[in-house]
């Protein structure tokens, strides 16, 4: 399954969005090894309807709860918290 993050900057600069995607890249499979794998991203339109920011994760279904409250994955949501204004996810399969 895909769980998938878009992140809304408090403020929105190629410094900020690079520091978050900075701090998401510090996930990967040896962080946190039962996700198949990350993908972090940053927007380069910058329209009226985008986000800044995107975190896909692949993972099994049943890891899903287990990756929520992962104390590497809680850490990191703390760590890029200052830049968020808020977020929104979809999991899908």
């Amino acid at each position: 399954m895909k769980h998938i993050v878009l992140i809304k900057l408090k403020e929105r600069t190629e410094e900020n969005q690079s520091a978050v995607a900075g701090i998401l890249k510090k996930m990967n499979v040896l962080t946190i090894p039962y996700v198949h794998s990350f993908y972090v991203g940053e927007d380069f339109l910058n329209s009226d309807r985008s986000y800044d920011v995107l975190l896909e994760v692949d993972l099994d279904k049943n890891d899903l709860e287990k990756y929520a409250s992962n104390p590497f994955h809680l850490m990191i949501k703390k760590e890029f918290a200052p830049y968020m204004d808020h977020s929104v996810t979809i999991d899908v399969d």
